[in-house]
């Protein structure tokens, strides 16, 4: 699996765009959903949160440590959920449970898809190319960056 000169398809170059996804998550088609690698979590905003119409889904309570913005403040979480992820298009996509964190802050994405991602989902991404690939049994599943 590699990424060439026909993966730039509709990337206008140079560029030092962030990789942005719109994944399946639980029943609900998500838009801007950051891929952060740095981040050590997955995070669902609360805002995103209560828009998905997660009937009979609880929030499990979280007494882990806080996470901290880039400011220094600690952000404390309202609980996690796990829910199923999709990536890709038929018939190469995939699907992963995955556990998010959700938080009542303010920010331009609706999630982020954090450190653990790439091993979880068995991706490798290419910020020049704004794309995610991934092996299926019968060919290589990708996700343009939005």
């Amino acid at each position: 699996m590699r990424f060439g000169t026909e993966d730039y398809e509709d990337v206008i170059r140079p560029h030092e765009d962030p990789l942005i996804v719109n994944p399946l998550v639980g029943q609900n088609k998500v838009w801007e959903v950051l891929v952060d690698t740095g981040s050590s979590a997955n995070i669902l905003f609360h805002k995103t949160y209560s828009k998905m119409n997660l009937e009979g889904e609880q929030l499990e309570p979280c007494n882990e440590a806080p996470l901290y913005a880039f400011g220094g403040d600690h952000i404390q979480f309202e609980g996690t959920i796990t829910l199923s992820v999709i990536f890709g298009k038929l018939p190469y996509t995939s699907e992963k449970q995955v556990k998010f964190y959700v938080v009542q802050i303010e920010s331009p994405y609706k999630a982020i898809m954090g450190r653990s991602f790439p091993s979880t989902f068995e991706v490798i991404k290419s910020i020049p190319h704004l794309k995610l690939k991934f092996l299926k049994e019968k060919g290589v599943g990708e996700m343009r960056g939005d």
